[in-house]
């Protein structure tokens, strides 16, 4: 049996970052985005790296989305990715393949021994199909299906900062993996609590720690060996953790962005 309890958060490697409701006032001038409630639009949330004006955390994330990511320009002219690897687990290495595209389509296939589980998100569903001749696509479990669509979006949750359902605040400044990083939590009306660690040099995700407020667990991902592509950063080492633990590692090999992948492809079939 292929395990797939710990290949959820996997994808943070293609995630980019999300942010803030403007809900609420912060104890320190800076640490929140300020943006009045009136003049939140439908076309400001929707729109992922918007002018962000003054303070401290404004300023931070408007580096991270010039410097880190590319700028909006390169953002608007990706549209998928496919990438392909080694996942070593603590039972030994698999193949992996991956699909993406925007907004948070997904397909994971993991291969070892001619045997193949594949996971999937439409969109709508989460989906698995497990290893096995007979074995048919179904929708995950509940619990393993809200920790996949968490993972399924095409970019991190700093992107579209005034989205609904989202408040972001700059927590510290913290010395992480060797280098020196902002931290900022993004805190979703899904129950997640998500810290980025971006490091103040070059502005790239170190570290992402998930937190799940309905039970406390957590997951831990690092990043390393930088590469881009259309001007996004895409990590081709990935070191996993959950509670502590060190779970999972990730090896890209082969990174293609924009890849002709159309959205027939993520659905749930037989």
């Amino acid at each position: 049996m292929i395990p797939n309890r710990h290949l959820f958060y996997l994808f943070g490697l293609l995630s980019l970052p999300s942010a803030l409701a403007a809900t609420g006032s912060s104890d320190f001038d800076g640490d929140r985005l300020k943006m009045p409630a009136d003049q939140i639009t439908v076309v400001l949330r929707q729109t992922p790296m918007p002018e962000l004006g003054e303070g401290r955390l404004a300023k931070i994330l408007t580096r991270y989305y010039q410097e880190g990511l590319g700028g909006p320009e390169h953002w608007e002219k990706i549209s998928s990715l496919k990438v392909s690897g080694t996942l070593t687990l603590h039972d030994g290495e698999y193949e992996l393949n991956a699909f993406q595209k925007k907004p948070d389509l997904i397909k994971m296939t993991i291969r070892a021994n001619q045997r193949e589980l594949v996971l999937g998100h439409d969109g709508e569903v989460a989906w698995q199909k497990l290893p096995g001749r007979e074995s048919k696509a179904e929708p995950m479990p509940e619990a393993e299906a809200r920790r996949f669509k968490h993972s399924a979006y095409f970019g991190n949750h700093l992107l579209y900062p005034f989205a609904s359902g989202k408040q972001i605040q700059y927590i510290d400044t913290v010395p992480v993996e060797g280098a020196i990083c902002h931290q900022i939590r993004v805190t979703l009306d899904s129950g997640y609590q998500v810290d980025y660690f971006i490091d103040i040099r070059s502005y790239l995700e170190l570290k992402v720690l998930n937190m799940d407020l309905r039970n406390e667990t957590t997951n831990s991902v690092v990043y390393k060996d930088y590469i881009r592509e259309f001007g996004m950063p895409i990590a081709k080492q990935v070191e996993s953790y959950e509670n502590g633990e060190w779970v999972s590692s990730l090896t890209l090999d082969e990174v293609k962005v924009n890849a002709g992948v159309i959205p027939w492809m993520f659905e749930m079939r037989p």
